[in-house]
């Protein structure tokens, strides 16, 4: 018995294009979401404990988050900052997240400290945001253990 084999002229393509577009969008999602991401922690960030902790019972997500470590050095979306820095942004970012929004409550913002962190550079961000009358301001801690 002999087989003969046939050839075909005509070969059969796959359409990658869809899949490509897809794993570009991944891609671009993933660079974006962990960019957000690493824009509030900081490295060696060791936060203070407090006894009456609790987790927020609505998540803020326009919220501004202003980090202090414990060399006194202010960070703000990812990169350091001095004190003028931290006034020109604390009013650019309540021109435009608060007053244009409508908002009746305000900048939101939260204040991440080592707990070793030098007490007047925080109360130097508290007195910026007074002095814009941002009222919002809430401290991250972690809840003791035991």
């Amino acid at each position: 018995m002999r087989v003969t084999k046939r050839f075909h002229t005509e070969e059969l393509e796959l359409n990658m294009t869809p899949m490509i577009d897809i794993v570009f969008q991944l891609i671009i999602f993933f660079l974006v979401v962990s960019e957000f991401a690493s824009y509030d922690r900081i490295a060696d960030l060791t936060l203070p404990s407090a006894s009456e902790a609790k987790a927020e019972d609505v998540a803020v997500p326009d919220r501004l988050i202003i980090s202090v470590d414990r060399l006194g050095r202010i960070w703000i979306a990812g990169r350091e900052r001095t004190m003028a820095d931290v006034d020109r942004y604390l009013r650019v970012e309540k021109n435009q997240r608060g007053e244009e929004r409508g908002k009746k409550t305000g900048l939101p913002v939260l204040i991440q400290a080592d707990r070793n962190a030098a007490w007047r550079v925080i109360q130097d961000v508290i007195e910026k945001a007074n002095e814009l009358k941002i009222w919002r301001l809430s401290f991250a801690t972690k809840k003791e253990e035991g």
